[in-house]
Protein backbone atom coordinates (compact mmCIF):
# COMPACT_ATOMS: atom_id res chain seq x y z
CA UNK A 1 0.00 0.00 0.00
CA UNK A 2 2.89 2.31 0.98
CA UNK A 3 4.46 1.56 -2.55
CA UNK A 4 0.81 2.64 -4.15
CA UNK A 5 0.86 5.71 -2.83
CA UNK A 6 3.73 7.03 -3.89
CA UNK A 7 3.54 5.72 -7.54
CA UNK A 8 -0.07 7.58 -7.03
CA UNK A 9 1.64 10.86 -6.01
CA UNK A 10 3.92 10.67 -8.67
CA UNK A 11 1.61 10.52 -11.39
CA UNK A 12 -0.26 13.35 -9.49
CA UNK A 13 2.93 15.66 -9.63
CA UNK A 14 4.13 14.26 -13.32
CA UNK A 15 7.67 14.46 -11.75
CA UNK A 16 9.90 12.15 -9.43
CA UNK A 17 11.65 15.39 -8.46
CA UNK A 18 8.25 17.45 -7.14
CA UNK A 19 7.34 13.97 -5.90
CA UNK A 20 9.89 13.69 -3.35
CA UNK A 21 9.75 17.03 -1.95
CA UNK A 22 5.66 16.42 -1.39
CA UNK A 23 6.74 13.26 0.34
CA UNK A 24 10.06 14.00 2.17
CA UNK A 25 11.90 11.26 0.63
CA UNK A 26 15.30 11.79 -1.09
CA UNK A 27 14.93 11.35 -4.90
CA UNK A 28 17.27 8.72 -5.26
CA UNK A 29 15.21 6.71 -2.55
CA UNK A 30 12.24 7.20 -4.43
CA UNK A 31 13.62 5.83 -7.81
CA UNK A 32 14.76 2.84 -6.28
CA UNK A 33 11.47 1.60 -4.40
CA UNK A 34 9.66 2.28 -7.87
CA UNK A 35 12.27 0.54 -9.56
CA UNK A 36 11.96 -2.48 -7.08
CA UNK A 37 7.94 -2.35 -7.68
CA UNK A 38 8.35 -2.10 -11.77
CA UNK A 39 10.95 -5.71 -11.08
CA UNK A 40 8.58 -7.74 -8.76
CA UNK A 41 5.71 -6.95 -10.87
CA UNK A 42 7.43 -7.56 -13.86
CA UNK A 43 6.29 -4.27 -16.04
CA UNK A 44 6.98 -0.39 -16.15
CA UNK A 45 4.97 1.86 -14.96
CA UNK A 46 6.53 4.72 -15.58
CA UNK A 47 7.99 6.49 -19.01
CA UNK A 48 11.21 8.66 -17.82
CA UNK A 49 13.18 11.20 -19.71
CA UNK A 50 15.52 13.58 -18.47
CA UNK A 51 12.84 16.30 -18.13
CA UNK A 52 9.52 14.98 -17.40
CA UNK A 53 7.66 11.03 -16.06
CA UNK A 54 4.42 9.95 -17.81
CA UNK A 55 2.64 6.59 -16.98
CA UNK A 56 2.66 3.73 -19.04
CA UNK A 57 -0.57 2.27 -20.40
CA UNK A 58 0.56 -0.22 -17.79
CA UNK A 59 0.85 2.58 -14.96
CA UNK A 60 -2.27 4.16 -15.80
CA UNK A 61 -3.91 1.30 -14.75
CA UNK A 62 -2.23 0.63 -12.08
CA UNK A 63 -2.84 4.19 -10.72
CA UNK A 64 -6.55 3.95 -11.18
CA UNK A 65 -7.00 1.10 -9.40
CA UNK A 66 -4.23 2.16 -6.54
CA UNK A 67 -6.77 5.24 -6.22
CA UNK A 68 -10.01 3.48 -5.49
CA UNK A 69 -7.96 1.72 -2.62
CA UNK A 70 -6.39 4.78 -1.43
CA UNK A 71 -10.37 6.32 -1.21
CA UNK A 72 -11.13 3.26 0.80
CA UNK A 73 -8.66 3.12 2.77
CA UNK A 74 -9.22 6.95 3.51
CA UNK A 75 -12.72 6.33 4.42
CA UNK A 76 -11.67 3.15 6.80
CA UNK A 77 -9.33 6.04 8.69
CA UNK A 78 -12.39 8.59 9.06
CA UNK A 79 -15.19 5.90 9.76
CA UNK A 80 -12.64 4.55 12.59
CA UNK A 81 -12.25 8.40 13.66
CA UNK A 82 -16.27 8.51 13.45
CA UNK A 83 -17.02 5.48 15.74
CA UNK A 84 -14.96 6.91 18.79
CA UNK A 85 -16.46 9.68 18.35
CA UNK A 86 -19.74 8.23 18.53
CA UNK A 87 -18.75 6.93 21.64
CA UNK A 88 -17.60 10.19 23.38
CA UNK A 89 -18.09 13.45 21.20
CA UNK A 90 -18.01 16.02 19.88
CA UNK A 91 -21.02 15.14 17.67
CA UNK A 92 -20.81 17.32 14.52
CA UNK A 93 -24.39 18.29 13.06
CA UNK A 94 -24.49 20.22 9.99
CA UNK A 95 -26.99 23.02 8.41
CA UNK A 96 -27.40 24.36 4.86
CA UNK A 97 -28.27 28.10 4.53
CA UNK A 98 -31.89 27.26 3.30
CA UNK A 99 -32.74 25.56 6.71
CA UNK A 100 -35.61 27.40 7.69
CA UNK A 101 -35.03 29.65 10.74
CA UNK A 102 -37.12 28.35 12.92
CA UNK A 103 -35.40 24.70 13.49
CA UNK A 104 -32.20 26.61 14.08
CA UNK A 105 -32.80 27.21 17.86
CA UNK A 106 -33.25 23.60 18.05
CA UNK A 107 -30.21 23.00 16.14
CA UNK A 108 -28.12 25.08 18.06
CA UNK A 109 -29.68 23.38 21.50
CA UNK A 110 -28.89 19.77 20.49
CA UNK A 111 -27.67 17.88 23.80
CA UNK A 112 -26.79 14.29 23.96
CA UNK A 113 -26.99 14.44 27.68
CA UNK A 114 -29.68 16.46 30.14
CA UNK A 115 -27.61 19.87 31.27
CA UNK A 116 -28.37 22.21 33.92
CA UNK A 117 -30.29 25.24 32.48
CA UNK A 118 -28.00 28.32 30.34
CA UNK A 119 -25.03 25.83 30.68
CA UNK A 120 -24.26 25.26 26.74
CA UNK A 121 -23.53 21.79 25.80
CA UNK A 122 -19.90 21.60 25.17
CA UNK A 123 -19.54 18.42 22.65
CA UNK A 124 -21.98 19.67 20.25
CA UNK A 125 -20.15 21.33 17.15
CA UNK A 126 -22.10 22.95 14.35
CA UNK A 127 -21.04 23.50 10.64
CA UNK A 128 -22.94 25.12 7.91
CA UNK A 129 -21.91 23.70 3.95
CA UNK A 130 -24.24 23.31 0.81
CA UNK A 131 -26.20 20.05 1.20
CA UNK A 132 -23.97 18.72 -1.27
CA UNK A 133 -20.79 19.40 0.52
CA UNK A 134 -23.19 18.21 3.70
CA UNK A 135 -24.14 14.98 1.84
CA UNK A 136 -20.15 14.17 1.13
CA UNK A 137 -19.46 14.81 4.89
CA UNK A 138 -22.30 12.67 6.41
CA UNK A 139 -20.65 10.04 3.91
CA UNK A 140 -17.41 10.29 4.91
CA UNK A 141 -18.22 10.46 8.47
CA UNK A 142 -16.88 14.05 9.15
CA UNK A 143 -20.87 15.04 10.25
CA UNK A 144 -22.80 12.70 12.33
CA UNK A 145 -25.96 14.39 11.16
CA UNK A 146 -27.33 17.10 9.12
CA UNK A 147 -29.84 19.12 8.03
CA UNK A 148 -30.12 19.53 3.83
CA UNK A 149 -32.79 20.75 1.01
CA UNK A 150 -34.70 17.78 -0.42
CA UNK A 151 -34.46 16.33 -2.73
CA UNK A 152 -31.66 13.41 -1.23
CA UNK A 153 -31.13 9.97 -2.65
CA UNK A 154 -28.61 7.98 -1.22
CA UNK A 155 -28.85 3.95 0.01
CA UNK A 156 -26.19 4.41 2.12
CA UNK A 157 -28.13 7.78 3.89
CA UNK A 158 -31.55 7.74 6.19
CA UNK A 159 -33.18 10.34 5.06
CA UNK A 160 -36.22 11.58 7.09
CA UNK A 161 -38.37 14.72 5.81
CA UNK A 162 -38.70 17.56 8.68
CA UNK A 163 -40.37 20.36 6.71
CA UNK A 164 -41.29 22.19 3.96
CA UNK A 165 -41.88 25.79 3.43
CA UNK A 166 -42.60 27.85 0.26
CA UNK A 167 -40.90 30.54 -1.61
CA UNK A 168 -40.64 34.64 -1.04
CA UNK A 169 -39.73 36.95 -3.75
CA UNK A 170 -37.84 39.65 -2.58
CA UNK A 171 -38.30 43.25 -4.48
CA UNK A 172 -36.99 46.72 -4.52
CA UNK A 173 -39.75 48.97 -2.99
CA UNK A 174 -39.84 50.50 -6.35
CA UNK A 175 -40.75 47.55 -8.20
CA UNK A 176 -44.05 47.14 -10.01
CA UNK A 177 -44.58 43.48 -8.27
CA UNK A 178 -44.22 45.73 -4.96
CA UNK A 179 -47.77 46.66 -4.78
CA UNK A 180 -49.21 43.06 -5.35
CA UNK A 181 -50.47 40.66 -2.58
CA UNK A 182 -48.46 37.75 -3.80
CA UNK A 183 -45.93 37.15 -6.81
CA UNK A 184 -46.86 34.05 -9.14
CA UNK A 185 -44.17 32.66 -10.62
CA UNK A 186 -45.49 33.97 -14.36
CA UNK A 187 -44.97 37.51 -13.01
CA UNK A 188 -40.98 35.94 -12.80
CA UNK A 189 -40.97 36.41 -16.49
CA UNK A 190 -37.85 38.21 -18.23
CA UNK A 191 -36.74 39.62 -14.71
CA UNK A 192 -33.65 38.92 -12.88
CA UNK A 193 -33.93 36.86 -10.46
CA UNK A 194 -30.84 36.22 -7.73
CA UNK A 195 -31.16 32.61 -6.53
CA UNK A 196 -28.44 29.34 -5.19
CA UNK A 197 -25.75 28.03 -7.17
CA UNK A 198 -26.65 24.94 -9.34
CA UNK A 199 -23.16 23.42 -7.70
CA UNK A 200 -24.99 23.87 -4.36
CA UNK A 201 -27.65 21.21 -4.94
CA UNK A 202 -27.78 19.91 -8.50
CA UNK A 203 -30.67 17.69 -8.08
CA UNK A 204 -32.82 20.01 -6.30
CA UNK A 205 -31.89 23.32 -8.87
CA UNK A 206 -33.05 21.00 -11.79
CA UNK A 207 -36.27 20.55 -10.37
CA UNK A 208 -37.26 24.10 -10.28
CA UNK A 209 -36.06 24.83 -13.29
CA UNK A 210 -38.21 22.21 -15.53
CA UNK A 211 -40.85 23.45 -13.71
CA UNK A 212 -40.54 27.07 -14.20
CA UNK A 213 -39.38 26.37 -17.75
CA UNK A 214 -42.77 23.85 -18.40
CA UNK A 215 -45.05 26.93 -17.62
CA UNK A 216 -43.28 28.79 -20.29
CA UNK A 217 -41.49 31.54 -18.04
CA UNK A 218 -37.88 32.37 -18.90
CA UNK A 219 -36.47 34.66 -16.19
CA UNK A 220 -32.84 35.86 -16.26
CA UNK A 221 -31.51 33.84 -12.97
CA UNK A 222 -27.98 35.25 -11.36
CA UNK A 223 -26.26 32.81 -8.59
CA UNK A 224 -25.81 34.47 -5.65
CA UNK A 225 -24.85 32.00 -2.03
CA UNK A 226 -26.60 33.45 0.58
CA UNK A 227 -30.09 35.40 1.39
CA UNK A 228 -27.98 38.65 2.61
CA UNK A 229 -25.83 38.88 -0.50
CA UNK A 230 -28.98 38.65 -2.55
CA UNK A 231 -30.95 41.16 -0.59
CA UNK A 232 -28.08 43.39 -1.21
CA UNK A 233 -28.51 43.43 -5.44
CA UNK A 234 -32.51 43.82 -4.57
CA UNK A 235 -32.02 46.43 -2.68
CA UNK A 236 -29.44 48.08 -5.22
CA UNK A 237 -31.77 47.51 -7.86
CA UNK A 238 -30.30 45.04 -9.45
CA UNK A 239 -33.29 42.21 -9.78
CA UNK A 240 -35.49 40.34 -7.80
CA UNK A 241 -34.41 37.89 -5.24
CA UNK A 242 -35.79 33.97 -4.75
CA UNK A 243 -35.75 32.97 -1.41
CA UNK A 244 -37.06 30.47 1.44
CA UNK A 245 -40.24 32.25 2.73
CA UNK A 246 -38.86 32.25 6.31
CA UNK A 247 -35.86 34.78 4.96
CA UNK A 248 -39.01 37.23 4.94
CA UNK A 249 -38.43 37.59 8.51
CA UNK A 250 -35.14 39.29 7.92
CA UNK A 251 -34.84 43.11 8.09
CA UNK A 252 -33.46 45.45 5.15
CA UNK A 253 -34.40 48.72 4.11
CA UNK A 254 -35.19 49.30 0.61
CA UNK A 255 -36.72 45.82 0.03
CA UNK A 256 -40.08 43.67 0.51
CA UNK A 257 -41.11 40.53 0.59
CA UNK A 258 -44.12 39.09 -1.15
CA UNK A 259 -45.05 35.42 -1.14
CA UNK A 260 -45.21 33.32 -3.89
CA UNK A 261 -47.91 31.86 -4.92
CA UNK A 262 -47.18 28.54 -6.38
CA UNK A 263 -48.23 25.37 -4.42
CA UNK A 264 -45.52 23.31 -6.52
CA UNK A 265 -42.36 25.46 -5.87
CA UNK A 266 -40.98 25.08 -1.91
CA UNK A 267 -37.87 23.72 -0.37
CA UNK A 268 -37.71 20.64 1.83
CA UNK A 269 -35.95 19.97 4.73
CA UNK A 270 -34.45 16.66 5.46
CA UNK A 271 -32.79 15.17 8.69
CA UNK A 272 -29.79 12.89 7.25
CA UNK A 273 -26.99 10.55 8.46
CA UNK A 274 -25.59 7.16 7.91
CA UNK A 275 -27.67 4.09 7.21
CA UNK A 276 -25.32 1.88 8.85
CA UNK A 277 -24.74 4.43 12.42
CA UNK A 278 -28.66 4.24 13.27
CA UNK A 279 -28.00 3.03 16.46
CA UNK A 280 -27.07 3.46 19.73
CA UNK A 281 -26.51 7.48 21.60
CA UNK A 282 -26.24 9.07 18.22
CA UNK A 283 -29.71 6.99 16.98
CA UNK A 284 -31.27 8.71 20.21
CA UNK A 285 -30.06 12.09 19.88
CA UNK A 286 -31.38 12.27 16.12
CA UNK A 287 -34.38 10.82 16.73
CA UNK A 288 -34.97 12.95 19.45
CA UNK A 289 -34.11 16.41 17.20
CA UNK A 290 -36.39 15.04 14.21
CA UNK A 291 -39.00 14.69 16.70
CA UNK A 292 -38.59 18.24 17.70
CA UNK A 293 -38.41 19.42 14.44
CA UNK A 294 -41.36 17.27 13.44
CA UNK A 295 -43.36 19.42 16.80
CA UNK A 296 -42.90 22.69 15.08
CA UNK A 297 -44.90 21.62 12.22
CA UNK A 298 -43.36 23.70 9.95
CA UNK A 299 -45.61 22.53 6.73
CA UNK A 300 -45.45 26.05 4.95
CA UNK A 301 -47.16 26.20 1.78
Amino acid sequence: MEVNILVVIIAQEGSFIRASKKLGIAPPSLTRRVASLERNIGVKLFNRSTRSVALTDAGRLFVQESSLSLSHAERAWDLARFHAQTESGPYRFGYSPYTHSAFLPLLNGLSPAPHPPGDEPSNIVLETANTVELIERVLRGQLHAALGTGPIVDRDLWVHRAGREGFTVCLPRGHHLAQKASVTAHDLDRETVFWMPRSSHPRFYGQVMRYIRSLGVRPLFREVRGAMHALEFVARNSGLALLPRSASRISHSGVVFKPLADRYLGIETMLFMRRDLRYGKLKDIVDVFLAQLLALKMEIN
